[in-house]
């Protein structure tokens, strides 16, 4: 799948990709899942947090007032150029690969939300954590959020139709979904990286709840 054109030509008014039942997330709910993560990455207002994977920037923005600082990271050009648009003397987005971004910084919080599934390999995935870990500063959280649970692939893919429409996607290396990865191979991952990994069930209330989950690591 080539995902840089994928997101290049996804430029939503509210968070990229969020949608249900093909309608962009509201704005109630997209707050909702921003006091979530605040929770969850236990953020202070002396905090400096790094979103990769940001998009066009519309959650980096609802966590804000939460922190001191925020940087951005996406390989998306014109999602990179969109988010751009509402950046702020301590909202800032760069352009860059998840896999080999480097920025002159490490950070208190890091956050990868709703994006892991499309680093579709192990190998991958682990260079994504790998450069994490190199921009979080010693006892810093990192949020690995809204991860398809390869355990309930057939909770999403529950029948006939979807089934078809899977393996049509399959065979023209277009499925969308990404990954759908294991709880054990994130935690074989941290393992591997020597940082601990904790997996989180979501609460009910998450609209993709009943198939994916989070995974919050402490460096």
């Amino acid at each position: 799948m080539n995902w840089k054109a994928f997101w290049n030509n996804k430029v939503e008014g509210l968070q990229v990709g969020r949608v249900l039942k093909g309608q962009a997330m509201s704005d109630e709910l997209m707050q909702r899942i921003a006091s979530r993560i605040v929770i969850q990455l236990q953020l202070q207002p002396t905090d400096s947090l790094l979103d990769i994977c940001c998009g066009n920037g519309h959650l980096s923005k609802l966590l804000l007032p939460h922190v001191k600082e925020i940087f951005g990271v996406d390989f998306s050009e014109s999602l990179i150029t969109s988010a751009q648009e509402i950046a702020t003397e301590n909202l800032h987005f760069v352009l860059g690969d998840a896999t080999q971004f480097s920025l002159n910084q490490k950070f208190d919080k890091v956050l990868l939300y709703f994006s892991f599934q499309y680093f579709e390999s192990y190998a991958i995935g682990k260079l994504v954590l790998q450069n994490l870990l190199k921009h979080a500063k010693p006892g810093a959280i990192i949020l690995i959020g809204d991860v398809p649970n390869q355990d309930q692939f057939f909770t999403y893919y529950n029948g006939p139709r979807k089934w078809w429409q899977w393996l049509k996607q399959e065979l023209k290396n277009s499925n969308d979904m990404g990954k759908f990865w294991s709880k054990q191979e994130l935690l074989n991952l941290c393992n591997e990286l020597g940082v601990k990994g904790e997996v989180v069930p979501q609460e009910p209330w998450q609209p993709y709840a009943h198939y994916r989950f989070d995974l919050l690591i402490y460096s």
